[in-house]
């Protein structure tokens, strides 16, 4: 990865949050749209490709790819401004109605049976604010779905058809709840460019 240019996108992003003062505008010009960093347009579109195909999605509206290699710098709240680097990760926002309620029903339904897993807490939670981590699904062969979503993840980055960062992806109800958690990292760039 070319450091300069990360160095370049960072100082347009810290350029923009000055004089763009729609924190959706942002959101909309730096992260859901534009070239990726961390991958050339090319293998950019293969690998959203990849992803609808495992998934039924529709690779030019469900898929983005976010977060540092997206941006070429981290601007969550912990790695704020953090360059994209070898021991980053490839994240993935998937925008789908039809598979967040496809996974919401069957998480449902495992929970209907009496079964509790470690992570449900925090899944209910991240389910409110209409987003899926994977991480906090149920584990084991008793839940199939999450078997079938990480050796899937596992086998992009084994592939390394895209270098050799680990993808990892999360489930968002509809474009505004990932819209929505986009601008708040942005909200609190702002802030902290501005000192507050």
């Amino acid at each position: 990865m070319d450091e300069d240019e990360a160095h370049k996108r960072l100082a347009k992003f810290k350029e923009t949050l000055s004089s763009e003062s729609s924190d959706r505008r942002v959101v909309d010009a730096h992260i859901l749209h534009g070239s990726c960093y961390a991958i050339h347009d090319d293998k950019h579109y293969l690998l959203k490709d990849e992803i609808a195909s495992e998934f039924t999605l529709k690779v030019h509206q469900d898929i983005f790819i976010v977060g540092s290699a997206k941006l070429g710098f981290s601007i969550s709240p912990k790695k704020r401004y953090r360059l994209f680097g070898n021991r980053s990760d490839i994240d993935i926002a998937i925008v789908s109605h039809e598979l967040y309620e496809k996974v919401w029903h069957e998480t449902h339904e495992y929970m209907e049976s009496g079964a509790y897993w470690e992570g449900r807490r925090d899944f209910e939670k991240y389910l409110a604010w209409g987003w899926i981590r994977p991480d906090k699904l149920p584990g084991g062969s008793s839940f199939e779905f999450t078997n079938t979503w990480w050796d899937f993840f596992r086998s992009l980055q084994h592939s390394r058809r895209y270098g050799p960062y680990k993808v990892a992806a999360a489930i968002y109800h509809d474009m505004s709840f990932l819209t929505k958690y986009q601008m708040r990292s942005v909200a609190a760039c702002r802030e902290f460019e501005k000192g507050l």
